[in-house]
């Protein structure tokens, strides 16, 4: 069954859209660069990719705290209340999100770009949501019809999260690799710690006259904002695994 947070047609456009230790987020550039401690588990959360027609994409990245366990709760609830660790938080991983695409652009022929980052928390049952949501410019490249996701995904062995990716509105996957655990005609989910690597490739296609689509900051994830974020108060490693 399909993760709640991704039970619908998605998010960005129409509805919304760390691991557990003592949770203190922040994306180390050297995790990122290198090889990561070694991970047991993937964490708790999700990376959503809704792309565009135009090779741009919706992004948004979310972990999730246990509300019934006091440590965790305590974190959520400081990250929670304060907007100014929101704000920090989203700077914060605009930087390493720009690192990302940084070594991406040395992969391909167009230049990756990160937008704002919009930060925010919400409350579902038992669980604290933090998530980042930003614009990804030039993510998949773009042939005809065909929309083609490959890089930064293919850069690093394995994502510690799950990756859910949509095809553009109106579109559908042609092809995807590795073999998702699930796949819809328009989207395919991969969980935390897939082995991806060079093998890492989502083909999709989109009507020649479908526009591309924009976010205007006002969808809602469940009945709290899209715009809902991850802290500074996380320990994550978003990529594993040495670059190529």
């Amino acid at each position: 069954m399909m993760s709640p947070l991704v039970s619908s047609r998605f998010p960005v456009r129409s509805l919304a859209l760390c691991c557990l230790a003592v949770v203190t987020v922040t994306i180390a550039v050297g995790g990122l660069a290198g090889t990561a401690a070694a991970i047991e588990e993937p964490a708790d959360g999700q990376f959503v990719v809704e792309l565009d027609a135009d090779g741009d994409a919706d992004v948004v990245f979310t972990s999730e705290f246990d509300l019934t366990d006091p440590e965790q709760q305590a974190a959520f609830e400081e990250v929670h209340e304060d907007d100014a660790r929101k704000e920090s938080a989203g700077a914060q991983f605009r930087e390493n999100m720009r690192f990302v695409s940084a070594v991406a652009n040395e992969e391909v022929d167009r230049e990756l770009r990160i937008d704002e980052v919009t930060v925010g928390t919400t409350v579902d049952g038992d669980r604290g949501v933090l998530v980042y949501q930003f614009r990804w410019e030039n993510l998949a490249a773009v042939d005809g019809d065909r929309i083609v996701l490959s890089e930064p995904f293919s850069i690093y062995d394995e994502l510690d999260r799950e990756l859910v990716v949509f095809a553009p509105e109106g579109g559908e996957l042609e092809s995807v690799s590795p073999e998702p655990a699930e796949r819809g005609e328009d989207v395919a989910r991969w969980p935390g710690l897939t082995a991806f690597g060079e093998e890492f490739e989502v083909v999709a296609t989109a009507p020649s006259d479908a526009p591309p689509q924009f976010s205007d900051g006002s969808d809602t994830y469940g009945a709290g904002p899209t715009a809902i974020g991850v802290s500074v108060l996380l320990f994550v490693t978003l990529f594993i695994g040495r670059q190529r």
